[in-house]
């Protein structure tokens, strides 16, 4: 079973998917939630296709973002997941075991490549929706012991509202929306203006303080400030009528592009 710990991280996840604004999906902080709640060493969302491989969400892993594009598209024509999703319109997620067997996969010039960089063969992967010929999808990796049925389960109950939360921001986010305060934003910002401290604001919005801190940084960001301090008084002002709209400040490109094409 899963732990209480694991648990609770499962529900908040399940729960942010459900109530994030489009202007606010951060593929790399949710590819590390799904690290954590899997105890995962490496997750990563990537995009394969005709410009090659590109990484538009790598949270914090013990292998550089660099060393991870690379592997992949080193193998990305010969691996059996990015193969058959680019190859089929199947997307479900999947495990390197429901292609071949594990004893195969490492003995497969690809597998033990692989192995060689990241230390480690079992993968499993939750593709969202995407082109003929293309494959956009969260990656999992595990050193020793395969995910377990339980673990399955849970993946294939979180992947429509993965899918869900992909087509909403697709289809809605736009460089307006992504300067402007969300609800959820703005009732953040209007409680730590009360000078509560973070820790009671996450309790009252009944979120983790992980994904408070996560709001605060897309306030930052998008009143071009940086700390609390500054943007309490941005919001003081504002109240007044004295505050300009926040400044059309572009997120800094998490994106990584190879240099040549498959």
């Amino acid at each position: 079973m899963l732990s209480r710990n694991r648990y609770d991280q499962v529900l908040d996840l399940a729960v942010e998917l459900v109530a994030m604004n489009p202007a606010e999906i951060d593929y790399g902080w949710i590819a590390e939630l799904l690290q954590q709640v899997l105890e995962c060493p490496t997750a990563t969302f990537s995009e394969v296709g005709g410009d090659g491989v590109t990484g538009l969400g790598w949270p914090r892993t013990r292998l550089p973002t660099a060393t991870m594009t690379e592997v992949t598209r080193r193998n990305m024509e010969r691996h059996p997941l990015i193969r058959h999703y680019v190859r089929t319109a199947d997307r479900r997620p999947l495990a390197i075991t429901d292609l071949m067997s594990l004893r195969r996969w490492r003995s497969s010039a690809t597998g033990s490549d692989i192995h060689v960089v990241t230390g480690f063969y079992d993968h499993l992967a939750l593709p969202l929706l995407s082109p003929p010929g293309t494959m956009r999808a969260f990656a999992l990796g595990r050193e020793k012991e395969t995910f377990t049925r339980q673990e399955r389960e849970f993946v294939e109950r979180l992947h429509p509202l993965l899918i869900a939360m992909d087509r909403k921001a697709r289809l809605s986010r736009s460089p307006a929306a992504q300067n402007r305060l969300t609800p959820r934003e703005e009732q953040v910002l209007e409680l730590i203006a009360t000078g509560i401290t973070r820790q009671v604001a996450a309790r009252r919005l009944r979120i983790s303080i992980r994904t408070l801190d996560k709001h605060l940084e897309v306030i930052y960001r998008k009143l071009g400030v940086n700390s609390h301090v500054q943007a309490v008084l941005w919001l003081n002002a504002s109240r007044a009528g004295k505050a300009p709209e926040p400044p059309a400040i572009s997120p800094p490109s998490t994106t990584t592009r190879t240099s040549e094409s498959p």
